[in-house]
């Protein structure tokens, strides 16, 4: 199992992204291995604004979207009590964006390692899980 958050996705579905093909190549081992890919169902949202946002484009946010929660590749958990106080924990500790700590409190509650592009999630997060790039 692999946790990513919203910086690897974004970078598999934008081939201009500086790590689409690193990324990409991470994402076909991981699917090969049988590894299933997870997120927390927060990645629906943050995906959407950079979209939005970031290339200005609703209309491709709005389809990338639904090939999120549709294509069957990543599968997304709930932000349950339990999970959102641990990321409190960790975003108070390691003095990180709340969503942020939501990925990677979802890591280490499943005992598992964070996929991320995100620098200050490689850095702060050491302490809490295991974390490295595509």
């Amino acid at each position: 199992m692999a946790v990513i958050d919203a910086s690897v996705y974004l970078a598999l579905v934008n081939a201009h992204e500086r790590d689409y093909a690193r990324s990409w190549t991470w994402l076909e081992r991981a699917k090969g291995d049988r590894e299933a890919v997870i997120a927390p169902v927060i990645l629906i949202a943050e995906v959407a604004a950079a979209l939005s946002r970031g290339a200005g484009d609703p209309v491709l946010a709005h389809r990338v979207v639904q090939q999120l929660q549709h294509g069957g590749v990543i599968q997304l958990v709930a932000v349950t009590l339990p999970l959102a106080e641990r990321a409190a924990a960790i975003a108070a500790d390691c003095q990180i964006r709340g969503c942020d700590a939501v990925y990677i409190a979802l890591a280490h509650q499943l005992d598992d390692c964070l996929i991320t592009l995100d620098q200050q999630q490689l850095k702060r997060c050491a302490a809490s899980v295991k974390a490295r790039e595509p």
